[in-house]
């Protein structure tokens, strides 16, 4: 069974969210992060990006069935509409830090390593640490590492690396990434931490 590591799983909760006592102040609500998002609650969750049944079986057993209501009301919606839709629902639903660290764990990380795992070959062959920096990846850019374009072209190259089993030359298109973001912003930082992690990864992988 393929799983992350406590670093890895740490590492997405703390680009996400940072701490419990942030996101107690600035996410227990919706969040819009703005640009082609939706409605944000818990750890990155995007209600922009779910349909109402996975909603449901993501939050059922962790939050009470009003709090699912307004999570299904915020499915779907994407940009300035999601953007209007917080600011006209923001406080419809309050998610606590326990709730969403429960969802996260039980939930998206489970979903995310299937995800990973349908679209990379040879994960079996990395270590946890290494295959959470992956999931930290794909859980920010999305399963993306079949789409065209320059913008995706790191993600291509980690798709056709993994294929060949060249992880050594991995972290490096983690670091080539940062072209994509302001130097210094949380999203070029956010990959240098990835890159180091999936390195850590390699040197335990290779450790007799």
């Amino acid at each position: 069974m393929l799983t992350i590591s406590d670093g890895a799983f740490n590492l997405i909760v703390t680009e996400e969210d940072s701490d419990e006592a942030y996101y107690t102040r600035h996410y227990q609500h919706f969040d819009w992060p703005q640009g082609a998002s939706g409605p944000t609650i818990g750890i990155g969750y995007d209600c922009g990006y779910v349909t109402a049944a996975e909603a449901r079986a993501d939050w059922a057993g962790i939050v009470d069935d009003t709090a699912i209501g307004a999570i299904v009301a915020a499915c779907g919606i994407k940009g300035e509409a999601a953007g209007a839709f917080v600011r006209a629902h923001g406080a419809s639903v309050t998610i606590a830090w326990d709730q969403a660290i429960d969802e996260f764990r039980n939930r998206e990380v489970p979903k995310w390593i299937g995800r990973v795992s349908a679209s990379l070959s040879n994960l079996d062959s990395l270590s946890p640490d290494s295959l959470g920096a992956l999931v930290s990846l794909a859980y920010n850019r999305g399963c993306s590492f079949d789409l065209p374009g320059p913008r995706y072209g790191e993600m291509r190259a980690i798709k056709t690396l993994m294929a060949s089993q060249n992880f050594a030359r991995i972290p490096a298109e983690f670091l080539s990434m940062q072209r994509l973001w302001p130097k210094g912003g949380d999203l070029w930082k956010r990959r240098a931490h990835e890159a180091a992690l999936f390195q850590k990864g390699l040197a335990v992988a290779r450790a007799p």
